[in-house]
């Protein structure tokens, strides 16, 4: 018995670290830096903006963001949400500090961000270095209002109608009452 159980903890010990030696590479975060030039073609949305408020989710972390200037991308708007893994060690950018503006290089409809993406605290001499790369960008602006449309349902009442009605109505509501007053004294009497 004794030996068995040892047989089974020694294929426990190798399987367990199979599976470790397997899962590693997954979840360390590639070597190497890319030049920013690299980076900002790689990236699908480029744009400065302040990080607002930071939640984190179960794997993920979600920040709000006020986008202030636009340099490569569809975004349209001046506020974005901005996603990227809670791990650091997986590429992750979690520790992005509140009311601090960053040039943020993200992948995808859903703003991904990565350590190795290029997103990084928005200097002056890193802010100079993407716009000699893409320009001078254009100002993030909110979208445009949504313009009210009133259609006519009928013709508009005339003055006269508009003031009666409401007097004329009391007084059909008075008359009915009376009337409903008056035939339940007859019932009883």
């Amino acid at each position: 018995m004794t030996r068995l159980l040892r047989l089974l903890l020694a294929a426990l010990l190798l399987a367990g670290g199979a599976v470790a030696a397997i899962d590693a590479p997954a979840l360390a975060c590639p070597g190497g830096k890319a030049t920013l030039g690299q980076q900002t073609k790689r990236a699908d949305d480029v744009f400065v903006g302040t990080v607002e408020e930071r939640t984190e989710r179960a794997r993920t972390v979600e920040y709000a963001v006020r986008v202030e200037r636009i340099y490569k991308g569809d975004l349209d708007t001046t506020d974005a949400t901005v996603t990227t893994l809670a791990r650091a060690r997986a590429c992750g950018l979690p520790d992005l500090r509140p009311d601090t503006s960053y040039v943020f290089m993200t992948a995808g409809a859903d703003l991904e961000i990565t350590s190795t993406g290029g997103t990084s605290p928005a200097s002056t001499s890193r802010v100079a270095r993407v716009e000699r790369l893409l320009g001078s960008g254009r100002a993030a602006e909110p979208p445009a209002p949504v313009e009210a449309t009133f259609t006519t349902v009928g013709e508009a009442p005339t003055s006269f109608e508009r003031v009666a009605a409401p007097g004329a109505a009391l007084v059909l509501v008075g008359l009915l009452g009376l009337l409903l007053v008056a035939g339940l004294g007859r019932r009883r009497a």
